[in-house]
């Protein structure tokens, strides 16, 4: 009878997991068709994609002390094979750095573990971004699958995950920045919540139902970032789009 209980005990155990990771890589692949479709909309616009980026963050809990973290440390480093390594300890808080670069060059990847003074504890937090140069369809399909994988292990609980993408458009718009930004806008059917308009720059963060994640702002939630910058005459106009907001800089 014992030993029925730890069999049911640990089938649930393996279901949870199962589950668990199940919902991880679903919610990576849609960071991933978030991408396909800021690309498309950039296409329609006849604008070169030049970069994407995925960035992912999240806690993963607390260590009573140093050793404990130092324990996190070690296992990420076995997990994440292929990276190369610094860390910065201070009286405040610790960090490790690994670095990877793909073996084409075009993608670079970054994992980040900080601890923190918390509650009398150490609180843990860990960073992993992935930066890639052009588009290249094939090879961001590859892509996605290791980062699925890869969120999955690095990650213990609950992960937010940004995308973003950048482009240049070289010749002279059809139209002015703040228009141009509001037609790559309804590309998604959402409706702007806040917005910023300067001569040579425009940023519009907006709201769509097609998306289902999204952040609170001091006005209403948004979950689309676009801005849009004029590198002055006859130069180029650089576009960048994110979700839920733009992670790197424009």
């Amino acid at each position: 009878m014992e030993v029925m209980k730890k069999n049911i005990v640990l089938f649930f155990v393996i279901l949870f997991l199962f589950h668990s990771y199940q919902v991880i890589h679903a919610q990576e692949m849609k960071s991933f068709t978030k991408l396909s479709e800021m690309k498309h909309a950039m296409d329609q616009s006849n604008i070169d994609v030049k970069n994407w980026s995925l960035y992912t963050k999240g806690s993963i809990g607390f260590v009573n002390d140093v050793n404990g973290y130092r324990q996190k440390a070690a296992l990420l480093r076995n997990a994440a094979e292929g990276f190369k390594w610094s860390g910065l300890n201070t009286n405040e808080h610790f960090k490790i750095t690994g670095v990877r670069i793909s073996a084409s060059g075009h993608i670079k990847e970054r994992l980040t573990l900080v601890a923190y003074p918390q509650k009398g504890k150490l609180a843990t937090y860990l960073v992993y971004a992935a930066k890639g140069k052009g588009w290249n369809k094939v090879q961001v399909q590859q892509f996605a699958r290791m980062y699925q994988d890869r969120v999955a292990t690095y990650f213990e609980g609950k992960s937010s995950t940004f995308s973003c993408i950048s482009g240049i458009h070289n010749g002279t718009m059809d139209f002015g920045l703040y228009k141009q930004a509001l037609g790559l806008m309804t590309t998604f059917s959402a409706v702007p919540v806040e917005q910023l308009k300067e001569e040579t720059f425009v940023s519009i963060s907006a709201y769509t139902e097609h998306w289902d994640e999204k952040i609170n702002t001091a006005h209403k939630a948004m979950n689309l970032q676009i801005a849009i910058r004029n590198q002055g005459m006859g130069g180029q106009t650089a576009v960048t789009i994110g979700t839920p907001i733009i992670t790197s800089e424009y």
